[in-house]
């Protein structure tokens, strides 16, 4: 029964579950915003190859 109520008690492993709660967060946040400002980036870059011209000599 001690075992038991050390094994309640103890806080080693709960800071591991909260980085990695952390890191995952991070990520998802991450990936949505590549997702949602990729295209907007892709089309701003598109846009100005398209202006930019080149003349040979």
């Amino acid at each position: 029964m001690e075992s038991v109520r050390r094994f309640v008690r103890e806080e080693d492993g709960q800071d591991v579950v909260e980085y990695g709660l952390l890191i995952a967060t991070i990520a998802i946040v991450v990936l949505i915003g590549v997702g949602f400002f990729g295209s907007n980036i892709n089309a701003w870059f598109r846009n100005l190859a398209g202006r930019i011209t080149t003349t040979g000599t």
